[in-house]
């Protein structure tokens, strides 16, 4: 294995002093993965998948073989790969979009991310450890060995909807990969809170959701006014508003 193991801070984070290989380690040392603070992305240090890579199953858990996600390249998403037989570099932006830890029988757990940064490091010679970090929700989507999240069928539907001016207007791909994943996430809440309008099948359907949605709305605006501010803008540009 040729990854360099490190103790760095959580990046785009407020908390600066947190170590994410020690936690990873600590968490991982008897699971394949962990989703920590998936749809908390107020929390310190934030919203965060981690993997454990290992050249002998344990038997224990669950055993990933590779973790794919998508990474943005000149303004292009496509798939990239993590796994203990190919170096990644130590810190790199990963795309909104699924993230897929599959094991080796094969079955897997997939995940929706707004996007972040993936961290990886060699634990040892035997045992590689990486960590999807975001600002964002990352949240569970499917998979053979645990739970759907409140907020995945929507944002599964609002990246559904991304997908259509991606492939029918010009440098919507370029605009959504630029977009910082607050932003984006941002984006999501403003265009799903008008979706819940008065009257709306959906706040009636599901009143807890609805609440939860005006919240997380209400403050984000009022904490990260900036990253409201893309978001509606982008929606704008997209004709999503």
């Amino acid at each position: 294995m040729t990854f360099a193991s490190a103790s760095r801070p959580w990046p785009g984070t407020l908390d600066w002093g947190s170590d994410w290989f020690a936690e990873a380690a600590a968490d991982l040392a008897h699971l394949g993965f962990e989703l920590r603070d998936g749809s908390r992305p107020r929390s310190i240090p934030g919203p965060r998948l981690l993997v454990a890579f290992r050249d002998v199953p344990t038997l224990e858990h669950f055993d990933p073989e590779e973790a794919t996600y998508w990474e943005a390249n000149a303004g292009r998403c496509r798939l990239a790969t993590v796994n203990a037989r190919h170096p990644t570099p130590a810190s790199v932006p990963f795309a909104w979009g699924r993230i897929r830890v599959a094991d080796r029988v094969p079955v897997s757990n997939e995940f929706l991310a707004f996007g972040g940064t993936l961290l990886v490091g060699a634990r040892d010679q035997h045992t590689v450890l990486a960590a999807f970090t975001s600002r964002a929700p990352i949240v569970r989507w499917a998979g053979h060995s645990q739970g759907v999240d409140p907020l995945t069928d929507e944002i599964g539907a609002f990246f559904a909807r991304l997908m259509v001016p991606v492939d029918f207007q010009q440098d919507a791909e370029t605009r959504i990969a630029a977009t910082a994943p607050e932003a984006l996430y941002a984006a999501f809440l403003a265009h799903t809170f008008r979706r819940l309008g008065p009257g709306s099948r959906l706040r009636a359907s599901d009143p807890a959701f609805s609440t939860m949605i005006s919240h997380e709305s209400k403050r984000l605006e009022h904490d990260v006014p900036a990253a409201w501010q893309a978001g509606e803008e982008l929606l704008g540009w997209l004709e999503l508003g």
